[in-house]
C-alpha cells in the first residue's frame, strides 16, 4: 500500500470501503452474542453478591459488637476487645500487606470497622464504597473517612475493569498529628564558637 499521506482522500475511501471478509464478520456476531450472554451472566451473579451480603450483615454485626465490647482494664482502642484486629486483618490482607506502612500503624488502632457496599447494586462493575468508622483518637477529629470507587469495564472480553474516579473525605488532622507529613528539625547555620568568642 505504501506511504499514506494524511488528508489523502484516495486512502480513506479505500480504508472506509474495506468491508471484514464474510467470515470475519459471522466471528463478531458471534462474539456479541456471546458478550450479551456474558452480561446476562454478571447480572444474575450480582443479585447473587447482594443476596448474600444481605445474609452476612448480621454476622458481622456481630462481630463489630462483640470486638467493641470494652473491659475497664482492656486497651483503649478501635478494637477494645481484640486490640489492633483491623490492623492485623489489613497487613495479612495481599491487597494492603505491602501498602501499610510503619507510621500508619498507630493510626489505625483506633480503627473500629471498616463497611463494603457497591457503588450500584444491580452493576458490580460500576464500583464500590468503602467507610472506616473509627474510635476517638488523638490524630484525627473524624469519627468516619469513606472511599468510592467508580470502576468502568474495560475490555468485556478479558473482564479488565479500570478505576475512572476515586473519592475520598478529607482527614481532619489534630495538630502536629499528621502520620504523612514528615517533621524536620531546622538547623541553624553560622554563629557556633564564633559568636561565642564575642
Amino acid at each position: 500500500m505504501g506511504i499514506v499521506k494524511k488528508g489523502d482522500k484516495e486512502a480513506d475511501k479505500q480504508a472506509e470501503a474495506f468491508e471484514d471478509p464474510p467470515m470475519v464478520k459471522q466471528l463478531k456476531e458471534l462474539d456479541d452474542k456471546y458478550l450479551d450472554i456474558e452480561k446476562e451472566y454478571q447480572r444474575e451473579v450480582q443479585k447473587l453478591a447482594v443476596k448474600y451480603t444481605e445474609l452476612q450483615q448480621p454476622l458481622l454485626e456481630e462481630r463489630k459488637k462483640i470486638l467493641l465490647t470494652s473491659e475497664e482494664d482492656g486497651p483503649k482502642t478501635g478494637t477494645p476487645a481484640l486490640s489492633s484486629f483491623w490492623l492485623q486483618a489489613m497487613q495479612n490482607h495481599p491487597a494492603f500487606e505491602d501498602i501499610i506502612q510503619e507510621w500508619d500503624e498507630p493510626v489505625l488502632e483506633y480503627l473500629q470497622d471498616i463497611e463494603k457496599s457497591y457503588v450500584d447494586d444491580t452493576d458490580g462493575d460500576a464500583g464500590f464504597k468503602l467507610v472506616f468508622r473509627f474510635a476517638a483518637n488523638p490524630y484525627f477529629t473524624n469519627t468516619e473517612l469513606k472511599k468510592e470507587y467508580k470502576t468502568e469495564m474495560s475490555n468485556p472480553y478479558c473482564g479488565d475493569i479500570e478505576v475512572k474516579e476515586i473519592k475520598c473525605d478529607t482527614i481532619e488532622w489534630q495538630t502536629g498529628k499528621d502520620v504523612t507529613v514528615e517533621k524536620v528539625a531546622k538547623k541553624v547555620k553560622g554563629g557556633g564558637a564564633k559568636k561565642n568568642k564575642q
